[in-house]
């Protein structure tokens, strides 16, 4: 099987398309001109009108008190792909990151009806574990005698039983529509914090109520995520940290697999494990709001031996919060209100950190 050219098909850090601009020589006016037709003209003209922008929708779920956000999803399929593509933002409601529901399904209905063209990636990693495993009952067999060679497991995979087609199930018939093709059944969910990035920091998406159809203005999303503007609100102290690691170049996923809140990409999932696992606390001016939120040794060193057993370094991420903040403030003003500040954890083992 040939192997995925990964930075082809992974090309762009962010869903953003950034034009380069021309070397400036200031005291050549041919020069100067030209930058500002670059810098002026050419994204108003060209940019402007070839950006696409995404779509995504939002619920809410109301009751006798107020109303409350219970997901933001994206359910184009293009747009699902770019997002994931350029950024690897949201989560395949039917899949484990990627959403490759569809590719998966029509992968399987060909496998019934004997067509076996589409390689999904989730099929690469399952052959890749299959591959592990002969290659382990292969070395069991090769230190009881049976092999020569390890590495030689044509004989355990004869004797593995072939692959049965499976016959066309009721069910997936409906799963077809008029045309014959896949229906999409699949949205990409996005957390509260990348949603609100991918529309303040970047403005690349629109979102809209799912039940009006109206479109959502960011400073009433912004109201809508934190309803009570508490300057310690949840949503605002993680995206704090979220918009700080992703201004600094870092791929930021969902990191409660793991024990913590962010885990920290160079580049993404496809290419490398995460390096870092974050945990956000925030930090008061008031001691007596810092004795509540202070966690103790048994609770850190848990935590950082789950983090370290996976090869990750754990960063305590300190977001120091304002006494109070007013929901007429800007989100940059309300950025600017908080601060970050890093320290990083790691277990001291006697055998490997001596003197």
């Amino acid at each position: 099987m040939k192997k995925r050219n990964l930075n082809a098909i992974y090309h762009s850090p962010l869903p953003v398309e950034v034009v380069a601009l021309p070397p400036l020589v200031p005291h050549n006016p041919i020069s100067v001109a030209y930058y500002v037709y670059q810098l002026v003209f050419v994204p108003f003209l060209w940019g402007f009108k070839r950006r696409r922008r995404l779509t995504a929708y939002l619920e809410l779920y109301t009751d006798s008190v107020s109303s409350y956000v219970s997901s933001i999803a994206v359910d184009s399929y293009e747009d699902m792909q770019e997002l994931w593509k350029a950024g690897f933002f949201g989560k395949g409601t039917q899949s484990r990151s990627d959403p490759t529901w569809a590719l998966r399904t029509a992968k399987r209905l060909q496998e019934a009806s004997g067509e076996t063209e589409i390689v999904a990636p989730e099929e690469v990693t399952a052959r890749r574990r299959a591959a592990r495993k002969r290659f382990k009952n292969a070395r069991a067999l090769a230190e009881q005698g049976v092999l020569s060679n390890p590495a030689d497991s044509e004989k355990v995979e004869a004797n593995e039983e072939p692959r049965r087609q499976k016959p066309t199930r009721v069910e997936d018939l409906a799963l077809r529509d008029s045309e014959g093709n896949v229906r999409q059944l699949e949205k990409l969910q996005l957390t509260f914090q990348e949603a609100f990035f991918l529309a303040y920091a970047l403005d690349i998406i629109d979102i809209y109520d799912d039940r009006t159809g109206d479109l959502v203005t960011v400073p009433y999303l912004l109201g809508l995520l934190m309803p009570d503007w508490s300057p310690d609100n949840s949503f605002i102290v993680n995206y704090v940290v979220y918009h700080h690691y992703r201004s600094h170049g870092w791929c930021v996923r969902n990191g409660v697999k793991f024990g913590v809140d962010y885990l920290l990409y160079r580049r993404g999932p496809p290419f490398s494990h995460a390096e870092f696992g974050v945990i956000v606390i925030p930090l008061y001016s008031n001691e007596s709001k810092n004795q509540l939120m202070r966690r103790d040794w048994y609770w850190s060193s848990g935590v950082n031996r789950v983090v370290g057993g996976v090869k990750k370094t754990m960063v305590l991420c300190y977001v120091k919060v304002p006494d109070c903040i007013d929901k007429w403030h800007t989100v940059e003003e309300l950025l600017k209100m908080y601060e970050v500040r890093e320290v990083v954890l790691r277990r001291w083992i006697p055998s490997r950190n001596r003197d």
